[in-house]
């Protein structure tokens, strides 16, 4: 995808790619949903954005299990997402693997809503209430991806010091740990832990996530405290491919990871 292209056009393509990949006409979807078919060639072109409730239909005509909802909601709701962020929301919505490293926060895709409103407030201390919990909501909106009946598979490396977090409000972090524990149990999710006295880190650089979708080279994307940054480039994303796998081979077994995070959790007072 272009970084230049315009939203329109990134869910045009996203439209046209599972139209023409369950074999369906411009004319057929027109009919199933019904709308008209100078609307679906409008969509896939770019050229203009339609309301919600027909890209509700649109996706279920397709069979594409909320895919392109979740990509149209990603690209034009008033989710309270940041804007150089978008991109990075429509890329999860189809992505097949997402692999993430944390080294200052537990990532968002994994956040409870308790921990997500802490760090929003911590991070955007003159925002309104309202705002806030915008803010909130488009994060708990990106986590659906993981409620799908072919969710994602997720690969997350969290360094120890992310669990040992303290916040004002001593119940945040015993209810993440929970939440993080419950996902351990997830066939398709994997979280794995980095002790703090790992030798040689290999992320100390930072945090940064890699997702994959079909038919898609890898993208990287970094994060500062107010930007972030999705890298595309072949050698870049090779580097990152080769500091997360080195990351995972530090990291505890999944079991033991499990074990860790109870012991961490249990001492928390």
């Amino acid at each position: 995808m272009g970084s230049g292209d315009s939203p329109q056009q990134r869910f045009g393509r996203l439209l046209n790619g599972h139209r023409t990949g369950v074999g369906m006409t411009q004319h057929e979807l027109a009919r199933a949903v019904p709308i008209a078919q100078s609307t679906i060639s409008d969509l896939e072109s770019g050229k203009k954005a339609t309301r919600r409730a027909k890209i509700e239909q649109i996706d279920a005509a397709l069979g594409a299990g909320g895919v392109i909802l979740n990509s149209w909601d990603a690209l034009f709701s008033p989710t309270g997402m940041i804007g150089y962020f978008r991109e990075v929301a429509e890329d999860e919505q189809v992505a097949f693997e997402i692999r993430e490293y944390a080294l200052g926060l537990v990532p968002g895709l994994v956040q409870v809503e308790q921990y997500a409103r802490a760090i929003s407030e911590l991070a955007s201390r003159y925002a309104s209430p309202g705002e806030i919990d915008q803010m909130v909501q488009a994060r708990l909106f990106r986590q659906q991806i993981l409620d799908r009946d072919h969710p994602p598979v997720m690969i997350v490396l969290l360094d120890e010091s992310v669990l040992r977090r303290r916040f004002s409000d001593p119940a945040v972090m015993p209810t993440q740990i929970d939440h993080l524990l419950r996902l351990t149990h997830r066939p398709r999710i994997t979280i794995q832990i980095i002790p703090t006295d790992t030798e040689d880190h290999a992320g100390l650089g930072g945090s940064f996530r890699l997702s994959t979708a079909p038919d898609s080279s890898p993208v990287a994307y970094v994060e500062g405290q107010k930007t972030g940054m999705s890298l595309k480039q072949p050698e870049i994303v090779a580097s990152y491919e080769r500091t997360f796998a080195d990351l995972q081979g530090s990291a505890l077994p999944v079991a033991a990871s499990r074990s860790w995070m109870e012991e961490i959790r249990g001492n928390i007072t």
